[in-house]
């Protein structure tokens, strides 16, 4: 097990930071760990009141459409294929073969 630190920027030029012990070299599962641990602490309590009711749904679909990146540039999708497509695509496949 190894320590390891990563920075993340941002788009609006704010800073990520993840630290911690990782296994693998790269620190993918402390990103992983990390990713995991931000989406179960969600809390959108807040921002309904600052920003509106459709704030997490907004925020939902922004994680998708990363999700959906993410997976494309992972797998084998058709050309063409929209982030999304490519998250309904993954889900149907992961379903389909748990049946």
């Amino acid at each position: 097990m190894e320590r390891t630190k990563m920075n993340f920027n941002c788009a609006d030029a704010n800073e990520i930071v993840v630290e911690g012990n990782s296994e693998i070299f790269g620190g993918v599962d402390l990103q992983i760990q990390a990713i995991t641990a931000m989406l179960e602490n969600l809390n959108f309590k807040f921002a309904y009141d600052h920003v509106g009711p459709d704030y997490a749904d907004q925020s939902f679909l922004r994680i998708l459409e990363a999700l959906g990146s993410a997976l494309k540039a992972e797998g084998v999708y058709p050309d063409g294929i929209s982030n999304m497509e490519a998250v309904q695509y993954y889900l149907k496949f992961t379903l389909d073969q748990e049946s």
